[in-house]
C-alpha cells in the first residue's frame, strides 16, 4: 500500500493494516516466542524499511491529497507497528534503522502540520469526526520521544494536546471537567477518541502534569459506565459512542460494536489499569476477551 499510494484519491484507510498486524503480532510473540514469527516479522520491518517515496514521504496518500482523510491517521500505525517492534528486536543495527525510519516519519508530518504560516493544523487533516483520527497521533509521537529523547517531537505533542484533539472542541479538557459523557462531547466515533486518550495516558507518563493523568481516569470510567456492553464493546449505533450501556437491548439494523472498538478499549483498560491500580480495568479486559 505504501509503495502503491492507492487510498490518496479515494481517501480511504488502507494503510493502517500494517502497523495493526504488526502491533498485534507483536504481541503474540511476546508471550509465544515463536521463532517462525520473530522471523516473518523482522522480515516485513525489513521491507516496510525500503517504501519512502521520492519525495521522502512515508504515506499511502499522493502529493495531491496528504494530510486529509485518514491519511496522518495511517502514517500513524506505522510508526507504532514499528515502535510496538523495537520491544523485541535483537540487532542493534536494525534498532537503528528503525529509529531513523521513524524519524523520517515524524518529519514529514511536521513539515506540512502545524501552527506555522502554510502549515494546516492538526485538527484540520481530516474532515471526519472532527479531525480526531489525525490527532490520534499523540502516542507514537510521545514514544518516538521517549526513544531519541528530541524535544521537537515532545513539542509536538504537546502541540497536539494544546489543540484540543477535536476542530472546535478540547475532548481532553471535556473528559478533566468530567460533566458529560462521552457520547456527548460531539466526535462520538468510539474507536479514535479512545485512540486520542490512550496517546493522552502516553503523554501523561512523560510529563507528569496531573490533569492529564485526571482527564485520562475520568474518560476511562464515563466509558465503562455509559459505553461497555455485556459483551465488553461499545457502540450500539454504527461504531460510534451512543450510551451504549442503555442502548444495547434496543433493535437497530445497522453495524454496531465493531472489532476495533473492541482491541482499543481493551488496550486502553491495560493503560489506564497501570495508571489507576483499579482491578475493574482488568475485569473490562478479561471480559471482551
Amino acid at each position: 500500500q505504501y509503495r502503491l499510494r492507492p487510498d490518496g484519491k479515494k481517501g480511504e484507510w488502507r494503510g493502517e493494516f500494517w502497523g495493526k498486524m504488526m502491533r498485534g503480532a507483536v504481541l503474540v510473540w511476546q508471550y509465544s516466542r515463536d521463532e517462525e514469527l520473530y522471523d516473518i516479522l523482522t522480515g516485513s520491518v525489513e521491507d516496510i524499511l525500503t517504501v519512502s517515496g521520492a519525495d521522502g514521504k512515508v504515506t499511502t496518500y499522493d502529493s495531491e491529497n496528504e494530510f486529509s482523510a485518514w491519511d496522518i491517521w495511517c502514517r500513524k500505525y506505522v510508526m507504532l507497528g514499528l515502535e510496538y517492534y523495537l520491544e523485541i528486536c535483537r540487532s542493534e543495527d536494525l534498532r537503528v534503522r528503525i529509529i531513523e525510519f521513524l524519524r523520517l516519519c515524524a518529519d514529514g508530518i511536521m513539515e506540512g502540520v502545524g501552527y506555522a504560516p502554510g502549515k494546516k493544523h492538526i485538527t484540520e487533516c481530516s474532515k471526519i469526526w472532527y479531525g480526531i483520527n489525525s490527532s490520534s497521533v499523540l502516542e507514537p509521537f510521545v514514544l518516538l520521544y521517549e526513544l531519541t529523547e528530541n524535544t521537537k517531537y515532545l513539542d509536538f505533542a504537546t502541540y497536539i494536546v494544546e489543540s484540543g484533539g477535536a476542530r472546535g472542541i478540547n475532548i481532553f479538557e471535556l473528559a478533566l471537567k468530567n460533566e458529560i459523557l462521552p457520547y456527548q462531547y460531539g466526535p462520538s466515533k468510539a474507536y479514535e477518541m479512545i485512540s486520542c486518550f490512550e496517546g493522552l495516558a502516553e503523554y501523561y507518563r512523560v510529563t507528569k502534569k496531573e490533569k492529564y493523568r485526571r482527564a485520562v481516569l475520568n474518560f476511562a470510567r464515563a466509558v465503562l459506565d455509559s459505553e461497555v456492553t455485556i459483551i465488553g464493546s461499545c457502540g450500539c449505533t454504527h461504531e460510534l459512542f451512543d450510551h451504549s450501556a442503555a442502548r444495547q437491548t434496543t433493535d437497530y439494523d445497522g453495524v454496531m460494536q465493531e472489532t476495533c472498538v473492541t482491541v482499543t478499549w481493551m488496550k486502553f483498560c491495560s493503560s489506564v489499569l497501570r495508571l489507576a491500580g483499579e482491578g475493574i480495568y482488568a475485569d473490562m479486559m478479561e471480559s471482551s476477551f
